[in-house]
């Protein structure tokens, strides 16, 4: 069965996602996961040279460093980074970040 408008003709999917996750529950949870593409602006070259995001787990980011150190370094700046991605994503869409020795493959890394 087939969705058609009140014209009767089939609606663009643009036009009918946006209500699907409201509906779904899944707005805030698509919202949050843009906090993966944002890290490397919010953390700053220095910081994304040696970091990367690897997904949101539910309000949580997790991040993995490269080295003990830098996770040493970011549980330091875990306010700052956290203050700056609220105020690009908004308050209470990732509510805390956790920090993990580099796990998996840098993505864009052959």
């Amino acid at each position: 069965m087939s969705r058609r408008g009140p014209s009767g003709r089939f609606r663009k999917i643009g036009s009918v996602l946006p209500r699907v996750l409201r509906t779904c529950h899944l707005d805030k949870a698509m919202a949050a996961q843009s906090a993966v593409t944002l890290w490397p602006e919010v953390a700053g070259p220095k910081t994304a040279e040696h970091t990367y995001a690897i997904e949101v787990d539910g309000v949580t980011l997790v991040v993995a460093a490269d080295s003990s150190a830098w996770l040493t370094q970011l549980k330091f700046l875990r306010p700052q980074l956290l203050k700056k991605l609220n105020a690009r994503l908004g308050k209470g869409l990732v509510s805390d970040i956790r920090f993990v020795l580099g796990r998996g493959r840098r993505p864009g890394s052959a």
